[in-house]
């Protein structure tokens, strides 16, 4: 373990420098000085109330604080800790392998705080996936326990998106970071009580000249930790504060990171990548020291912070061997160099990657980018250190590059790439090749390539040959094919009985659920009920919930009632929920309230949202807020958020405002948005303000940004560009875009295109491609280019096709067209 003496340290006992708190440089540049005082926001008291929720509730939580770099994340999270959970030893893992061990060798026990900061460290890759793994077991075994965590928006995105071709690979980590947990945003700026930030300032000399630097834009803690003075330093270009190779480096370790390297950056990847930001008189005069000259530079503090972090990830005790840049420069020039590809060097730097996902991430990036060649030899180093998906991957990118043949060569026996390879042809509209590589990847083990066979089968009008399918996967021991057949036979009731009924006899109890179904829509609800429980009897815990609505459908309620209670024995509680609804259509408002209870009480976090609507609508706002309430102590908003919405709808204004508040107070800053928006409908310019301040102050600008829309719609643009202005000094990049969506739909195009640019400039990849497809509509070709191709190095998918759109438009036609038909094959060069 990497510091087995700190597991015993409370948050008061520990450093909070270790923990990953910036400490503010005073005067002189020297940073071991005490923290500034801290001053509380808005996010602080949602964070403590569910620290303190954890500890007297005997629960276990995972809360997470998103937000950008410096906005004060790790730092709240250290005093909440600190106050409200004084006496909790912090565990603070060096990184996933350590984390996933602890957990699994039972060294985290109750009452304790698990210190996650920077969190995407612990859930990238298959490390990571392994650590969500057992941090998901760990919640539901340990309790009371508190998991602490910080990470950036662009992380949780990253992590958290569901893309076409990630399949299954990080479930665990997918599922941890959408789950039921409280998720609290953070503001990047001090905001709020102005006098007690003056009166703080006068009492600290580094607050105050945060302060001054800050001016009106409340950006003050990014000043406290230095970072705008680095990356004004950085701006200025080589042989200016940094010389060419300082810079070259600490360039080529934002790229790596923003490109998909995960940790921190191999001293050799940096080495080979950095020459790329050279130009060729600098790589000339850079003397035959200028590496270690240049990591010596940057990792020593000059008044500020660190440009740039070393690490060693040998387990031995040695000199540093990776690298990362400080988390405020990284974010700007993420944002700054977010349209641009890196150049060549940093792709043959780039296999050097530490991991196999380090490896892959980077193929991918270059495959985005279109540079083929690149993403090609990435994927081959990733399949040699064992990526369970870079075969796949290879594969599809060599059926675009090399053809058939090459891609099926590649795909060998990995049941993964023939099945991706299937989906890349589906796509492509190719059936018959799709078949063919489905098939392959059930010979190879596949289980799942069985029903898409079936599918496509069925699809071609061909039943018989889907049968076929279905009962060689069937003997195979498979019956989710005859299920797939029977779904997409479902109008066709006898049809759909018999594939139903060929699934049941190879054992499926889901099968019995799809006879239950077609029983019941040819008006057979007796026999409905015999298969329903016929499936509840073999397991399938769903079939409760539908003997619920069925024996309620024959007028059998008691039975109903036991079929919920035989629900909730096989740890499916939904058939309470199904059981109040159909109470409360009947009329039973009473009833319906009691099966929620028997809900909430088995874990349903959405029948206390329900309790809450139905002692609203009967006019008492006690009941229903202590409900509301009730499931705010584990985290979970959606009962005050309901009550906000439900409110307004009635022009509650003020009951509205405080249920809108509460769920903000429990992490759901979109109460907020959602209600500002209702007021801006509603006339209430004031009151939509107000609300988008205080979602602001929770850390979103995006009710700034719909205000925008909504006003441009209408036709007041002074308030449209007020409120954008708005939402683009908070922070949100792509509010121009948006708005530039707005005037394009309403016709004006000059204008449409001034918000486009504005959005190139505030970083948003995406209005790139606007612009690129609003120049393509008006003729002006080389403009398209330029902006597409700005897209594209961007990484957005989309982009390619209208970039191949604007040059084979381009004359002479002949000419264009061999361009296109060539770059299909061969995508962007190196520099493009």
């Amino acid at each position: 373990m990497s510091d087995s003496g700190g597991r015993s340290r409370t948050a008061a006992q520990w450093n909070p420098v270790r923990l990953g708190v910036h400490p503010a440089p005073g005067p002189d540049g020297t940073v071991d000085l005490p923290l500034t005082e801290y001053l509380p926001r808005p996010h602080d008291e949602t964070l403590r109330q569910r620290l303190a929720g954890t500890a007297a509730t005997n629960d276990a939580a995972f809360v997470l604080l998103v937000g950008r770099s410096a906005s004060g994340k790790t730092r709240a999270a250290y005093e909440a800790v600190a106050a409200v959970l004084p006496d909790w030893p912090v565990v603070h893992p060096a990184d996933a392998d350590e984390l996933a061990a602890w957990i699994e060798a039972s060294h985290i026990g109750p009452r304790t705080v698990l210190w996650l900061d920077e969190a995407q460290r612990y859930l990238t890759g298959a490390p990571g996936e392994r650590a969500a793994r057992a941090l998901a077991r760990l919640l539901d075994q340990v309790a009371p326990l508190s998991v602490v965590g910080t990470m950036w928006p662009e992380h949780l995105r990253r992590l958290t998106e569901s893309r076409r071709d990630s399949g299954d690979e990080t479930p665990h980590t997918h599922a941890l970071l959408t789950g039921r947990h409280a998720m609290i945003t953070v503001p990047d700026t001090l905001s709020g009580d102005s006098s007690a930030v003056a009166a703080a300032a006068a009492r600290d000399p580094r607050l105050a000249a945060a302060v001054r630097a800050a001016g009106p834009g409340d950006r003050v803690l990014q000043h406290l930790t230095g970072g705008p003075e680095l990356v004004r330093r950085w701006e200025m270009g080589p042989d200016q504060w940094f010389t060419a190779p300082e810079h070259a480096v600490l360039t080529a370790a934002v790229e790596a990171r923003r490109l998909g390297h995960a940790s921190a950056v191999p001293a050799r990847l940096l080495r080979e990548a950095a020459a790329g930001f050279m130009d060729s008189t600098a790589r000339a005069t850079a003397g035959k020291e200028w590496f270690p000259a240049a990591i010596s530079a940057l990792t020593t503090t000059a008044g500020g912070p660190v440009p740039l972090i070393a690490e060693r990830y040998a387990r031995d005790v040695g000199d540093p061997d990776s690298y990362r840049p400080d988390d405020y420069l990284e974010q700007h020039v993420r944002r700054v160099r977010a349209h641009r590809a890196p150049p060549a060097g940093f792709w043959t730097g780039a296999v050097y990657a530490r991991t196999a996902d380090d490896l892959y991430a980077l193929g991918c990036a270059a495959e985005q980018r279109r540079r083929y060649g690149y993403a090609a030899e990435l994927y081959k180093n990733a399949v040699e250190k064992g990526h369970s998906r870079a075969r796949a991957a290879l594969a599809v990118l060599r059926e675009t590059t090399d053809g058939r043949a090459a891609a099926e060569e590649t795909a060998a026996m990995d049941p993964l790439a023939w099945a991706t390879l299937a989906v890349s042809r589906e796509g492509a509209g190719d059936d018959s090749a799709a078949y063919d590589a489905y098939r392959r990847a059930a010979e190879a083990g596949d289980v799942w390539a069985w029903p898409a066979m079936a599918r496509i089968r069925e699809e071609a009008r061909d039943p018989a040959g889907a049968d076929a399918v279905a009962a060689l996967a069937a003997a195979a021991g498979h019956a989710e094919a005859w299920r797939t057949l029977g779904r997409m036979r479902a109008s066709h009731g006898p049809a759909a009985a018999q594939a139903f009924e060929q699934a049941v006899s190879v054992g499926d109890g889901w099968g019995h659920m799809g006879l239950a179904q077609v029983a019941e829509r040819a008006g057979g609800l007796v026999e409905a009920v015999q298969h329903a429980t016929r499936a509840a009897d073999a397991g399938v815990t769903a079939a409760w919930a539908l003997l619920v609505r069925l024996q309620w459908s024959l007028g059998d309620h008691a039975s109903a009632v036991a079929a919920a209670i035989g629900g909730a024995s096989s740890g499916n509680p939904e058939g309470w929920s199904l059981l109040a609804q159909l109470r409360n259509a009947a009329g039973d408002t009473s009833g319906a309230a009691a099966a929620h209870r028997e809900a909430a009480a088995l874990g349903v976090g959405a029948a206390w949202r329900e309790l809450a609507l139905l002692a609203d609508s009967d006019g008492d706002s006690v009941a229903a807020e202590a409900a509301a309430a009730q499931v705010a102590r584990t985290g979970d908003p959606e009962a005050w958020t309901a009550l906000a919405e439900a409110r307004a709808e009635r022009g509650s204004a003020a009951g509205a405002a405080h249920a809108a508040a509460e769920a903000a107070r429990v992490g759901d800053v979109e109460a907020w948005i959602r209600l500002a928006r209702r007021r801006e409908s509603a006339g209430n310019s004031e009151g939509a303000e107000l609300a988008a301040d205080l979602a602001a102050d929770r850390g979103s600008p995006a009710a700034w940004a719909a205000l925008s829309r909504m006003r441009e719609r209408v036709g007041d643009r002074d308030g449209s560009r007020r409120a954008v202005l708005r939402a683009d000094a908070l922070g949100a990049s792509a509010a121009w875009t948006a708005l530039g969506r707005v005037r394009e739909e309403r016709g004006d195009a000059a204008a449409a295109e001034r918000a486009y640019i504005r959005g190139c400039t505030a970083g948003d990849a995406e209005a790139h491609s606007m612009l690129g497809a609003l120049y393509l509509e008006q003729g002006r070709l080389h403009e398209a280019c330029a902006a597409y191709r700005s897209a594209v190095d961007a990484g957005l998918p989309h982009a390619w096709e209208g970039l191949l759109s604007a040059l084979a438009a381009q004359v002479p036609r002949a000419t264009s067209a061999q361009t296109v038909h060539r770059l299909r094959t061969t995508g962007l060069s190196a520099d493009g």
